[in-house]
């Protein structure tokens, strides 16, 4: 025992004791690791690195600008003034209009053979009595109307729509027609032939379209322009 004690360095069996406790145990493990594994997740950012990701989701809330309306730019390319080459097919019958165009066109010399209808006005309430009418247009792309208002321009030598019944015609007031088309669209039933457009005299009728002494035409006259011109017709015999 002596020598085993002095192989361990010490002297007595005290010192051996007090050896053994401050030693280690030579079977211990190290202690496990409680850290979890990395794991990479990504996360999507804007394609601008300079806009946080609120400032992306404020911007794609933001309403786009609504594209133009080439209809609607026609519309309001239109003056009050302008003439134009537009006039009632017919088709709408009497109750409604059917223009010629879909879309205005370019103005023309209000003196020239083309101008049927002239612009009074534009984007207000417009008149509607013998003549005068109106041409409207709503966008769907911007939600807005915008109305022209035209009075008819009547040529002598042109053709309009009539609807007869008995001896009375009724005059299609913003209708135009090739004299010698045929047939004519419902409830139109004549092409009324344009003999004359005066200024009225007071007490204007038929008698006031006969153009030489002893004419026996027999004409139809209408009043437009709130009275102020005299449209002498008959119809319309070919030739």
């Amino acid at each position: 025992m002596l020598s085993i004690l002095t192989w361990l360095g010490v002297s007595n069996a005290t010192e051996l004791k007090d050896l053994l406790a401050d030693s280690p145990p030579s079977s211990s493990s190290p202690a496990p690791s409680t850290s979890s594994p990395t794991v990479d997740i990504p996360v999507d950012t804007p394609d601008d690195p300079d806009i946080s990701e609120g400032e992306a989701e404020e911007a794609d809330l933001e309403p786009s600008t609504p594209t133009s309306d080439p209809t609607e730019e026609a519309f309001k390319a239109i003056s009050a003034g302008d003439c134009l080459a537009v006039h009632d097919t017919g088709r709408g019958g009497t109750t409604s209009i059917d223009w010629s165009v879909d879309v205005p066109p370019d103005p023309v010399s209000c003196a020239g053979a083309q101008a049927q209808v002239q612009v009074t006005a534009t984007d207000t309430a417009c008149p509607t009595s013998h003549g005068k009418s109106y041409w409207s247009y709503r966008s769907a792309t911007t939600g807005n109307t915008t109305k022209l208002c035209l009075t008819r321009i009547y040529h002598a030598a042109y053709c309009m729509l009539g609807q007869q019944s008995g001896y009375s015609i009724s005059l299609g007031m913003m209708t135009a027609v090739d004299c010698r088309r045929e047939p004519v669209p419902a409830p139109y039933n004549q092409i009324m032939h344009i003999t004359g457009v005066y200024r009225a005299p007071a007490g204007a009728d038929a008698n006031n379209c006969r153009r030489v002494a002893g004419d026996q035409t027999r004409y139809w006259a209408y009043l437009v322009d709130d009275g102020a011109t005299l449209l002498c017709t008959t119809i319309y015999q070919g030739g």
